[in-house]
């Protein structure tokens, strides 16, 4: 099991969204409430990658979750 406070990458953001790692970088970064990214310190003092905190996106995820998508078309027919 992944412990709640464990880094995320771009890459396991996009697997929990269900969405290329892309577009994570481009809408989800800059959606309004998302949990801003972390970045470590690496060797000769450039930045890591950006990471996050898995416990912060899946409140992220709970408080932008609409449920299940409706299926569309016309309502059906009662029987009479």
């Amino acid at each position: 099991m992944i412990a709640d406070d464990a880094l995320l990458d771009t890459e396991d953001v996009a697997a929990m969204l269900k969405v290329s790692p892309r577009y994570v970088s481009e809408a989800y970064v800059n959606a309004p409430g998302f949990p801003q990214p972390i970045y470590l310190t690496v060797a000769e003092g450039h930045k890591s990658k950006p990471h996050w905190i898995r416990r912060d996106v899946i409140e992220w995820i709970g408080k932008h979750a609409t449920g299940r998508p409706s299926r569309g078309g016309r309502p059906r027919k009662k029987p009479l």
